[in-house]
Formats: C-alpha cells, sequence, structure tokens
C-alpha cells in the first residue's frame, strides 16, 4: 500500500481534520540515513527479526483489535546490519530504517510517518512512543521478541504469524471428523488473501482473513461457489459450512498435513498437500 508521507518526526501530531481513505498511488517515503558510528564488526544475524509481525502489546497494554486496523511491523533487511522498518499503528504507516548490533537497535534518523486522521485508532500514539524508545530487542522464540527500551523496560511484543506454511494446493480428508470420499480441494495464497479451489462439485472462491489476535488465527469469508447441481451436494454444504467456522489451524506431523479448528480447537476439516500434478489431475476431472 502507498502512503504519501510528510518528513516529520515518528511522535508528530496528525493535522488532519477528517478520517481519509488510504490512496493505492501514494508512497511510503524514504528516511534519511545516518552515517553509523557503530563499528561494522558489530554487525549481527537480523534472521531473527526480519519478516511481518503483529503487535500484540505496546506499552503494557494488550492490543485487542484484528482486522485489517490491527498494528503491525515489517522487518526487512536493507543491507548489512540494517533493517527496513515499516510499522501500521491502526491508521498511519510508519517508515524507517534501524542499524542492528548484537541486541542493540540504533535508528539511522527519524522515522517518518503518513499524516491522515482516524476516528477509532486506539493504539496510535502508544505505537509511535514505543518505537521511538526501542533502543533494544530481546528474542522469546521464533515467533516472539520484544523491543526494550534503553533502560531495559518492554515497550512492545511483536508475534509473527505462523501460516506461511498453508500456502499452496490441499486436498480435503476429512470433515467434522468424517473421511471424505469426494474430490475436494483448496488452494491457498496467505499473502493474497485469497482461496479457491472446489467443493466437491462447485468452484470455490473467497477471502482468507488472518486473524492478529491469533497466532495462528485465520477465517474463510465471503465463500461463494458456483451453482451446479450434483448428487453429493450434501457434503458440499457441509464443507461449506465447516470452513465458515475456521478460527485457527494447526500443522500436523509435517507441512504437508494440516487441520483448520473451530473456536473451540476442535479440527473440522484436515488438509493434505497436493503436488502440482496431483492438482492438475483433480482440477482436470
Amino acid at each position: 500500500m502507498a502512503i504519501t508521507t510528510t518528513s516529520c518526526s515518528l511522535l508528530s501530531k496528525v493535522t488532519d481534520k477528517k478520517p481519509q481513505q488510504p490512496q493505492p498511488e501514494q508512497t511510503v517515503g524514504a528516511v534519511t540515513e545516518t552515517e553509523s558510528t557503530v563499528a561494522d564488526d558489530e554487525a549481527t544475524s537480523l534472521k531473527p527479526l526480519e519478516g511481518e509481525w503483529s503487535i500484540t502489546e505496546v506499552l503494557g497494554q494488550e492490543v485487542v483489535v484484528n482486522g485489517e486496523n490491527h498494528p503491525k511491523l515489517t522487518l526487512t533487511p536493507k543491507g548489512e546490519g540494517m533493517l527496513e522498518v515499516i510499522g501500521y499503528n491502526g491508521c498511519n504507516y510508519l517508515n524507517g530504517v534501524w542499524n542492528i548490533r548484537g541486541n542493540r537497535i540504533i535508528p539511522a534518523g527519524e522515522m517518518i510517518s503518513s499524516l491522515r486522521a482516524c476516528p477509532d485508532a486506539p493504539y496510535e500514539f502508544s505505537v509511535n512512543q514505543a518505537l521511538g524508545q526501542a533502543a533494544g530487542y530481546t528474542v522469546a522464540d521464533d515467533s516472539n521478541i520484544t523491543l526494550n527500551s534503553a533502560s531495559g523496560k518492554d515497550v512492545m511484543k511483536l508475534r509473527k504469524r505462523g501460516l506461511a506454511f498453508l500456502n499452496g494446493a490441499w486436498k480435503v480428508t476429512s470433515i467434522d471428523g468424517e473421511p471424505v470420499t469426494a474430490n475436494i480441494y483448496i488452494v491457498l495464497d496467505i499473502d493474497e488473501h485469497k482461496v479457491h479451489g472446489n467443493a466437491g462439485c462447485n468452484l470455490l472462491n473467497g477471502e482468507i482473513v488472518v486473524n492478529l489476535d491469533k497466532g495462528d488465527g485465520i477465517e474463510f469469508r465471503n465463500l461463494v461457489t458456483t451453482r451446479m447441481s450434483c448428487p453429493d451436494l450434501a457434503t458440499e454444504r457441509q464443507f461449506l459450512v465447516a470452513m465458515e467456522n475456521v478460527a485457527t489451524v494447526a500443522k500436523g506431523t509435517n507441512d504437508d498435513n494440516a487441520s483448520l479448528l473451530d473456536s473451540s480447537a476442535k479440527p473440522v476439516v484436515t488438509l493434505k498437500r497436493l503436488s502440482a500434478e496431483q492438482l492438475k489431475e483433480l482440477s482436470d476431472e
């Protein structure tokens, strides 16, 4: 998404009076980098930090909003020991660069921000303030990190969504615990938030919503199908209802098996990965 930006401090006050929708043609500006005074031999691996992170806690307050307005942070390697930082505080996009040395965060200049005014962005100022205080980080595990202030205080907790393994084609092997003999399959694109496939008779299309309030939260919305009449429409209807009840996903014993779970963590759909050749065979039937 592209946002027109103004060179201003991260903590600059929003001046727009009316809420505005982001414009597709706008761009996020880059910060002015300053020469790092940190020795090169202190450069560290960026691997634990890079990726897209949902903000789960900021300045001691739990973040509970879900959907498109959930605050998040994307950290992308920009050079040796450097990360491009693109943040979203629930209203505005933020852009900056961090030098990473050991577990220290050294900003390469000020961040800049878009200047929208939003009627409902409860974490906007807190996210800005926390990013302004970030001076270090600690890694809990592959999916959780904490940003710390210069005094060592936790200012922001981040969780990485663990859904990338779901990308690709899957055959439905059971629905509500019952084995499926029909050729039901889905193709998931997590980054594009899209699902398509065959519900057993009719072609299926819909949207994927990644629930950032949960580590592996996922929902399927606006599912639509063609309207062909087939002998086993009951199984198709059962599958569509199950998909609408999905709340989270659990990886199987390996990346080739997965279970879609409802809000009570009960498996409602089980999946087995399809190769490109297997998908073509099912599509041609």
